[in-house]
């Protein structure tokens, strides 16, 4: 089965939010002791997002 696409458009303050938001989830579950795996790679993919101007 193919899985369709998704874009999710964020602004400047909401990719910050974002990107901080997991990053304090990722922090959360290193103290728990819970795998990181998938919080990493979403991580990875905000930070490398490239950035698109929307007027």
């Amino acid at each position: 089965m193919k899985r369709d696409k998704r874009y999710l458009y964020l602004d400047d303050f909401e990719h910050r939010l974002a990107i901080t938001g997991m990053s304090h989830f990722r922090n959360y579950l290193l103290q728990t002791g819970k795998p990181t795996e998938d919080v990493d790679a979403l991580l990875l993919k905000l930070v490398k997002a490239k950035r698109k101007r929307i007027s």
